[in-house]
């Protein structure tokens, strides 16, 4: 049962109170969380990269901007978060984006960034998600907006040096020529391009000190997030093989770590998690690695996953990913008759060309 990215609470209760400012109603976030995340803050490991992308798709079908997204970027960069301050201490840009791109697990497990020679003076930087992740546009206009505007902190002539691409399939690019006081391209992803000469200037800001500082502080949020992760995967695996069984109660999930529910309870409070939670968690992994599979009834799913009611699992299975089973399951078989299409067109192109390569 995969564990599925997560997205730092602090940063998260970050985004939330943007979002609540620009009139973002409350009740839509908390129903896509399952919880108030103003109350329930250490109850949770994280939030899972999915929903994270339902909130921020959310919040702009709430309002209707759909320059969201920069918006959020460029009060994030506004923000004491402390992977900025690695990027704005530091003795160089393209040293400061060598440590980003090492610690954006920080903040977030979606997915990584690179750093690719476009040519002799320009490079690209660009996020990846990772395989399976939903991670949409208007995120991508978080990250690279925020960057964009340390960036500009740094260096009056910055954004002299930089051109912000917008994918052209989603969005006009309207509002991105507004709000950036760069140039804006249209392209068929969201990234940025950056001239080297501006990444290699000496940081008139640098602080050596500083810079070490939040590096040694990021350093230990990514201990504690592994250190959290760790012990999340073990008590996962252990409530999968107890939901299978019938037997999730919080005794059993304790029989099987070998530890006593007291014990249990201590070493999750420690970093910060509750069983709960992880419950959650695994009922929601498990119904959506079994509800690919077409044999299985909807019902047995609601009762493998630990539902004695097919109605509190539907509820809940609407809460995980914002539509009931039955439309979820339709949505990936269709995904699924889809690129199987395409696999065998893509194979009949190949094999024309193949045909075409042999007579010629």
């Amino acid at each position: 049962m995969p564990i599925l990215p997560q997205v730092a609470l602090p940063f998260v209760r970050l985004l939330y109170q943007f979002w609540l400012d620009h009139n973002v109603p409350k009740n839509v976030l908390d129903d896509i969380v399952g919880a108030d995340i103003e109350v329930e803050g250490k109850g949770k490991f994280g939030i899972s990269s999915h929903k994270m992308a339902r909130l921020h798709q959310a919040a702009v079908e709430s309002t209707g901007d759909h320059s969201l997204g920069i918006r959020l970027g460029q009060h994030i960069a506004k923000s004491n978060i402390a992977i900025s301050d690695m990027l704005l201490k530091a003795h160089s840009l393209e040293t400061g984006l060598d440590v980003l791109l090492s610690h954006s697990s920080a903040i977030t497990e979606s997915g990584f960034f690179e750093l690719t020679d476009i040519d002799d003076e320009v490079v690209r930087l660009s996020f990846t998600r990772n395989e399976g992740v939903t991670f949409s546009n208007y995120q991508k206009d978080v990250v690279f907006a925020a960057i964009q505007n340390w960036f500009s902190l740094l260096f009056i002539d910055a954004n002299e040096h930089i051109k912000y691409f917008f994918d052209a399939n989603v969005v006009s690019g309207i509002e991105h020529q507004k709000l950036l006081d760069c140039d804006t391209c249209k392209g068929d992803d969201t990234y940025l391009e950056v001239s080297k000469s501006l990444l290699s200037r000496e940081n008139p800001y640098a602080n050596e000190v500083l810079f070490d500082k939040n590096i040694i502080e990021v350093d230990k949020i990514i201990a504690k997030r592994k250190q959290r992760l760790d012990l999340y995967i073990e008590v996962r695996t252990a409530i999968r093989g107890c939901l299978l069984q019938r037997k999730a109660t919080q005794e059993n999930v304790a029989q099987q770590l070998n530890l006593t529910i007291r014990n249990m309870q201590r070493r999750l409070k420690e970093v910060g998690v509750t069983y709960q939670s992880i419950l959650d968690d695994s009922r929601e992994a498990l119904a959506l690695s079994l509800i690919k599979d077409q044999s299985i009834p909807l019902y047995e799913i609601s009762f493998l996953v630990g539902f004695t009611e097919p109605s509190a699992f539907y509820k809940a299975f609407r809460r995980w990913t914002g539509k009931r089973p039955g439309d979820y399951r339709q949505a990936v078989s269709d995904l699924d008759k889809a690129d199987a299409t395409q696999s065998m067109l893509v194979n009949q192109e190949l094999g024309t060309v193949s045909r075409n390569l042999e007579s010629a």
